[in-house]
């Protein structure tokens, strides 16, 4: 990353690890802002972006041929104005050009690599280009001759391109479809994956194959509401074989982003927050739907090592962690058989290799990746390694300890240490799930502590920022951020029923609303109206590695109105729902996590009012409290509110109707409706439990 004069470009006064790693690169970059176009202006050049994020193998890849070359650097210098953009800190910069390129060329990926006017609008598009050309690839440096020969001698052609693309983009994202949400589009979602599930391997299609847990979370609901075995089947066969693969890190941890093979064995080994934070809420829903134990110790695992892994001192979570080690991707995670018994011994160090598939030659350049997938009695070992599930002290327990610390010795990975709002809203949505249906406050403690971060560290102004770094925080909060800490908060408000979460999840919502939402058509705009400006205005609406900041919108609003019965909440839960079912026309299963929320609105409700007397005190009261979460966590369609003497009055302001309900002397009462059907009030919370088995043919 050093340039000969070690001379730092602009990029050194960024905060963000992507931009901080380009800072001595030979290329002058430029961070995303006004400086960079208007220098373009001024000197009448093109602008060479580029976008990445840190812990992007083939974004390293690039630097190293091509930023680093002090060829290319000085043609990229002399002939561009060269703007680098960390996707993660500006995910609407990313959106849009992104769109571009997968207009232009029909696929995108990292590194994005777009030529464009100094006006922002593009006419070249493309991702990871070699130095030179290679297998029949065009090279960087050809490509930057030939493009910048036509600014100089056809610029007005490239200025028309570049307008009719801009305009085609813009028509694109102002073209949009409404209609009702309806069971059909769930059940043709279904069909499509039916059609393309991998029943051998699990998952969807063939390699890569990502784990898109929301497509897992999407076929547990539907299976359960449907009563449909086969939906559960295909997401059990998923978390299971993805579970023994290579893709899920058996000695420390939490997965990779996806694996390069159809059987889950060799992974692109980065680890990601967003993927580790939607997984764990998948193992977790598995586990409240079948009660098998695999599904309780995975998610634990992944838990686990978020928390000694990407927690920050004061209780953020950092975004991920690199593939490469000394510049070789997966070189941390894999063994030799002689490392396996130099750390744990000949006999246990045989039976180790064994049983996780290393030996001599390897599965991965010359080494192994520790993996089950030839190891029948995966669950079982799965318990052990367990100390929550194992009933003893369990040798494979001392075992990962040892090669834990044993790796911990190698060169550490890249950490992107950047704490972002939207992907901590999940992890809090991950750790409040645990902590209801685990039954564990210490996971609950987690999620108020990331969520206190965010409220003390980024917000500025009543605004939510993007990210925090160093003491830092920055950026103008987007579509995904209120979104996601919206969810956050209600996530918290299901698992502690306190009146405050549940408050400012609405306050939130209502801003989101403001200035993101588009009260004619419905959907949610990416950046705010009173934010930056870009070439176009996009409504993002697919379920790509994480939820669309639509889909989390969505699932805001219906909570919200559920929970609220608020009017203005239900009319833009409508507008939103027919603008994602229009877009949906075609590919349903691309848009998994939108359908939750419509499965929420076509089948009947569930509303569960528990008035509690102060009376019911310390432990009899924490149990109660559990157990109420536990039933919003597994009970599909259920809502609870806990009306109490310290938070009725902060309630009746937030949801009026519970005036109506009086506090019980002694005990607690219990009112369920079903639908627009509502049981005699009972004290009795076993009756609660009863009635809520009947409704199952309801789900």
């Amino acid at each position: 990353m050093d340039n000969p004069k070690n001379i730092p470009n602009r990029l050194i006064h960024e905060k963000s690890p992507y931009l901080l790693q380009h800072a001595y690169n030979p290329v002058q970059w430029f961070p995303w802002g006004e400086e960079a176009f208007e220098k373009a202006r001024q000197e009448n050049k093109p602008v060479f972006l580029s976008i990445g994020y840190s812990t992007c193998h083939w974004c390293h890849v690039m630097e190293q041929e091509s930023f680093e070359n002090e060829e290319i650097a000085e043609l990229l210098n002399r002939e561009y104005i060269c703007v680098k953009v960390d996707r993660e800190e500006r995910p609407d910069v990313d959106a849009v050009y992104m769109s571009v390129c997968q207009a232009m060329n029909g696929q995108g990926g990292w590194p994005l690599t777009i030529l464009m006017a100094p006006d922002g609008k593009p006419f070249f598009s493309g991702t990871y280009f070699p130095p030179h050309a290679r297998y029949g690839s065009p090279g960087l440096e050809e490509l930057l001759n030939a493009a910048a020969g036509q600014w100089r001698t056809q610029k007005e052609r490239l200025l028309e391109s570049a307008e009719q693309i801009a305009a085609y983009i813009k028509e694109q994202a102002q073209t949009g479809n409404r209609a009702a949400p309806g069971m059909d589009t769930v059940q043709q979602a279904f069909r499509q994956f039916a059609d393309s599930f991998d029943p051998e391997n699990g998952g969807f299609g063939g390699a890569p194959k990502f784990p898109t847990p929301h497509n897992l979370i999407f076929l547990m609901e539907y299976g359960k509401r449907t009563e449909n075995r086969e939906a559960l089947a295909m997401a059990e066969t998923t978390l299971a074989q993805m579970y023994r693969g290579g893709i899920f890190d058996h000695i420390g941890g939490g997965f990779s982003r996806y694996s390069t093979d159809e059987r889950w064995l060799v992974p692109h080994f980065e680890k990601m927050l967003y993927d580790n934070a939607l997984l764990a809420m998948a193992y977790l829903e598995a586990y409240g739907q079948t009660g098998r134990k695999l599904y309780e110790c995975v998610a634990r695992s992944i838990l686990q090592y978020v928390e000694r892994e990407l927690t920050d001192e004061n209780g953020g979570f950092f975004c991920g962690q690199d593939a490469d080690s000394d510049g070789v991707e997966g070189k941390y995670y894999v063994f030799t058989p002689e490392e396996i018994k130099a750390v744990l011994g000949d006999e246990a160090g045989e039976k180790f290799c064994a049983r996780y598939g290393i030996f001599p030659g390897g599965n991965f350049e010359g080494k192994s990746i520790p993996n089950l997938l030839e190891n029948e009695g995966y669950e079982e070992i799965c318990v052990k390694t367990c100390k929550e599930a194992c009933k003893e002290a369990c040798q494979e327990i001392q075992d990962f300890a040892k090669l834990y610390e044993y790796r911990l010795r190698r060169t550490r990975l890249h950490k992107d240490d950047k704490i972002l709002v939207s992907w901590n809203g999940l992890m809090i949505c991950a750790f409040a799930k645990a902590g209801a249906v685990l039954g564990e406050t210490g996971y609950v403690d987690m999620a108020v502590r990331a969520e206190a971060f965010i409220r003390e560290r980024l917000v500025k102004d009543g605004r939510l920022l993007v990210r925090y770094r160093d003491g830092d925080a920055a950026g103008e909060g987007k579509l995904e951020d209120y979104a996601c800490y919206s969810l956050a908060l209600l996530a918290l408000y299901r698992v502690t029923f306190q009146a405050d979460y549940l408050k400012r999840a609405a306050a939130w919502a209502e801003l989101m609303l403001e200035q993101f939402f588009d009260q004619e058509n419905g959907g949610c705009y990416l950046y705010a109206k009173d934010g930056e400006q870009l070439i176009v205005r996009t409504k993002e609406t697919y379920d790509g590695a994480m939820p669309s900041g639509n889909s989390v919108a969505a699932r805001v609003l219906q909570q919200l109105t559920q929970l609220t019965g608020d009017d203005e909440m239900q009319q833009a839960l409508e507008k939103q729902l027919y603008f994602l079912a229009g877009s949906m026309a075609g590919y349903p299963s691309g848009h998994s996590y939108a359908l939750l929320t419509i499965m929420d609105v076509l089948y009947p409700t569930k509303e569960l009012i528990c008035t509690l007397s102060s009376a019911v005190a310390g432990e009899e009261r924490r149990k109660l409290l559990a157990q109420l979460g536990y039933l919003e966590e597994t009970v599909p369609g259920l809502a609870v509110l806990v009306k109490t003497e310290e938070n009725g009055q902060e309630l009746c302001k937030l949801v009026p109707y519970t005036r109506d309900y009086p506090m019980p002397e002694t005990g607690a009462q219990f009112y369920l409706c079903v639908g627009s059907e509502c049981r005699q009030p009972t004290a009795e919370f076993g009756e609660v439990l009863r009635w809520l088995g009947e409704t199952a043919a309801d789900k």
